[in-house]
C-alpha cells in the first residue's frame, strides 16, 4: 500500500516506502495515496475506485541501487514463528475491468467481515484486469507493459480498514498500538514463479495520528502518522525509500532475516523491512511482530499511533502478467 497522490496528480505519500512521496489518484467518486521508495524513486500509493470509489495505491521504488551505510544486526536467530490465527475463507468473484475499480469482499465464515480489492492504476493503464477468486485474485498485464519512469504503474491490492470512502467492516480498526495484543496475517502468491525484477509483493500498512477512519479525501495517514511495509524480497531493479538502518535484523517469531531500510525525511515517515535471503512467495506471521519492533527501534511508527489500515498486495513497475495474490487473511487482535 508498500509508495502518493491527491486527485490525479498531487504528490503526497504511503503505499511502499519508496524514495519519494508516494501520489495517489482519483477515479470518478475518490482519491488515495501511496509511499515511496529508492533513491531517487518515488513510490506512489492508495489509489481510487471506479465508480464512487477509490483503491489504495502503490507507492514508486528507486530505479535500482544499494543504499549505503546503515547497520547490521548480531547475534541470535528469530525463534520459529507460532502457529497463525486467521482462518477468513470467501467464495466471492468478480471481475474488475477499471483503471480505478474495486470490490468488497465478504468472508464466509466470518459473517460481517469484508475486505476490498482495490486496482488503482494510478500511474499507467492499459487494460490491465483482476480476476477476484475468494480473498484473493489474478492479474493480467498484456504484454507485461511497463513505465518510462521510476512512478509504478499501480498497486493492485486488497486491503481492510476504512480508506477513499470504502470502509470494511468487522476490521477492530483503527486501534491503538499500544494496545494491540497480536496481528495474525497470511499473504500468499505466485510472484516467485515470475521475473520478479520489475514489481514486489508487500504488505502497506497505514498509522494514524487518531483513532478516526479517514476520509473518503484522505491520501496519506497524515501528519504525526507512519507507513510500515512488509516486502517479500526486493526487485532486482527497485528499492525501497530511503537508506538502510539495519541489515539481517532478526525479529523474535518471525522467520528469516531482514534488512531495514527507514525514510524520515517526510511526514509521515516509512519504514521498510524487506527479507534479506532468497525471494518469498508467501509469509503467515504475526504483523504485530514488525509493529512492535519499530516501535522499539524508533523506525517512525510509535505507540500512541493508530494501526489504520493493512493493504497486501503488488506494487508494479512493468511485467507481472499473470500474478496472483493467491490468499490474504488479518485478523487484529
Amino acid at each position: 500500500m508498500r509508495s502518493v497522490v491527491l486527485a490525479l496528480a498531487l504528490v503526497a505519500c504511503a503505499a511502499s516506502c519508496l524514495a519519494k512521496d508516494p501520489v495517489t489518484e482519483t477515479g470518478t467518486g475518490g482519491s488515495a495515496k501511496g509511499g515511496t521508495t529508492g533513491s531517487g524513486g518515488t513510490t506512489a500509493k492508495g489509489g481510487t475506485t471506479g465508480a464512487g470509489g477509490t483503491t489504495a495505491k502503490g507507492g514508486t521504488t528507486g530505479a535500482g541501487g544499494t543504499s549505503t551505510g546503515g547497520t547490521t544486526s548480531t547475534g541470535g536467530t528469530s525463534s520459529p514463528p507460532a502457529s497463525v490465527d486467521c482462518q477468513d475463507t470467501s467464495t466471492a468473484t468478480n471481475l474488475v475491468v477499471n483503471q480505478y475499480g474495486g470490490s468488497f469482499i465478504s468472508v464466509d465464515n466470518a459473517p460481517g467481515k469484508t475486505y476490498y480489492m482495490s486496482s488503482n492504476w494510478w500511474g499507467k493503464f492499459n487494460n490491465e484486469t483482476e480476476n477476484i477468486s475468494g480473498i484473493g485474485f489474478s492479474m493480467t498485464n498484456p504484454n507485461n507493459d511497463s513505465t518510462t519512469n521510476n512512478n509504478p504503474m499501480g498497486f493492485p491490492t486488497i486491503y481492510m480498514g476504512g480508506y477513499s470512502g470504502h470502509n470494511t467492516t468487522g476490521s477492530n480498526l483503527p486501534k491503538s498500538v499500544s494496545a494491540l495484543t497480536s496481528v495474525p496475517t497470511i499473504f500468499q502468491t505466485n510472484a516467485t514463479s515470475l521475473d520478479t525484477s520489475n514489481f514486489n509483493a508487500t504488505y502497506d500498512v497505514w498509522f494514524t495520528q487518531s483513532n478516526s477512519i479517514l476520509g473518503s479525501g484522505s491520501s496519506s495517514p497524515g501528519s504525526g502518522g507512519a507507513y510500515l511495509m512488509v516486502w517479500l524480497y526486493k526487485p532486482s531493479k527497485r528499492q525501497p525509500r530511503g537508506s538502510i538502518a539495519a541489515s539481517g535484523h532478526f525479529i523474535d517469531g518471525v522467520q528469516d532475516a531482514w534488512d531495514v531500510w527507514y525514510d524520515s525525511s517526510t511526514n509521515p515517515p516509512c519504514v521498510s523491512y524487506v527479507h534479506s535471503g532468497p525471494p518469498l512467495s508467501s509469509l503467515e506471521f504475526d504483523l504485530n511482530k514488525f509493529i512492535q519492533d519499530a516501535v522499539q527501534g524508533k523506525w517512525g511508527v510509535t505507540a500512541s499511533q493508530y494501526l489504520s489500515i493493512i493493504f497486501a498486495g503488488f506494487e508494479v513497475w512493468g511485467g507481472g502478467d499473470g500474478l496472483q495474490l493467491k490468499k490474504f487473511c488479518a485478523n487484529v487482535k
